[in-house]
């Protein structure tokens, strides 16, 4: 299921933020104007929880909790990301096909998601998945080379990494937008890569350009945080989840898909910062960032990375500046972001 076409659905008719609150255990829950208000817990003040329209944008005074009305389920139920997109989702009846045939309201602002919503055709999105239970053939243990190149133990059990002995690969699955498992990457498990080897092939095949590596694991700190760090591949996100910087998403490559683009978007970042590897056109950072940018009632500022005298990322290194430690990654951002 994909994130951006639920959200997109709700935000078209907005008196389904209501039923779901009230389907999910709030309170007193009432209309007032471009938001809904209500209660947590019964008998508490109604007016503690917000849920803004245009962006389901979603605050708690007496949890503290800042995210959108996806986190805001999640926290009250306990659930998982997918069990909560599957909850929200059965108490409308949403359907990817019947987002298609939406004839769409006219809102305020001119809506962001219709004017995205010509992308969000579910035959695009099709996409295999897999029951997590086939992860089991892989042994789950955290690797050394992994561990060595500085992504931390913690990254790697958060984002499932194990090893396949049948290929000698080290594997990193991929979820979808929904949270479930639809590949397997595996990296050959040594440093020097021989004439004719490749380093990353997939052990279960799929188009990486349908989903984005650590969507679901860091949803809840992007929608937090409000800022959102997006670099090629996997070692990127986790990388930056071991430096405790857990905003970080990667393309599985260096282009950016609309599809991407779309699911990006609907969490409604205030910040995003395209990191991609050096060696890369600077151009190409500039079209990914401008492809990011709102350009509606929701403001928000876009930016990329680029060292252009590599004092920071050296020429011809093909690093990622994920790759560099936190001190020095926090100099390269401070000195080196360019806003579009």
């Amino acid at each position: 299921m994909d994130v951006y076409a639920l959200k997109n659905y709700i935000i078209e008719k907005p008196e389904y933020i209501k039923q779901i609150l009230e389907e999910t255990g709030f309170f007193k829950v009432y209309d007032r104007g471009d938001e809904y208000r209500c209660a947590r817990e019964a008998g508490r003040n109604p007016t503690s929880v917000k849920v803004n329209k245009q962006t389901l944008s979603a605050f708690c005074f007496s949890t503290n909790l800042n995210g959108d009305l996806i986190t805001l389920i999640r926290d009250k139920l306990g659930l998982s990301f997918p069990k909560t997109i599957q909850r929200i989702a059965k108490i409308i009846g949403f359907r990817e096909d019947d987002f298609v045939e939406i004839e769409a309201p006219k809102t305020p602002f001119g809506g962001f998601y219709k004017k995205l919503k010509k992308f969000s055709n579910p035959q695009n999105l099709d996409i295999e998945t897999y029951n997590d239970e086939i992860l089991d053939r892989y042994e789950s243990k955290p690797n050394l080379l992994f561990y060595q190149d500085g992504i931390s133990l913690f990254a790697q059990r958060v984002f499932n990494v194990g090893y396949d002995c049948v290929t000698g690969r080290i594997t990193v699955p991929w979820k979808t937008f929904s949270g479930e498992l639809c590949g397997v990457m595996g990296r050959l498990n040594k440093k020097q890569i021989n004439e004719g080897e490749t380093k990353w092939l997939p052990i279960i095949p799929f188009p990486k350009s349908k989903t984005l590596y650590g969507f679901v694991e860091n949803y809840d700190a992007i929608r937090e945080k409000g800022i959102v760090m997006i670099g090629e591949s996997e070692k990127h996100t986790m990388s930056l989840t071991s430096k405790g910087i857990n905003v970080g998403i990667s393309l599985g490559g260096s282009f950016l898909s609309e599809v991407q683009a779309n699911n990006i978007k609907s969490m409604f970042p205030k910040k995003i910062l395209v990191m991609l590897d050096e060696g890369l056109e600077e151009e190409h950072s500039v079209e990914i960032a401008k492809n990011l940018k709102f350009e509606n009632f929701f403001q928000n500022d876009v930016g990329y990375v680029f060292d252009k005298e590599n004092m920071y990322l050296p020429k011809g290194s093909k690093l990622a500046p994920a790759d560099l430690d936190k001190d020095t990654l926090h100099r390269l951002i401070r000195n080196c972001t360019i806003w579009v």
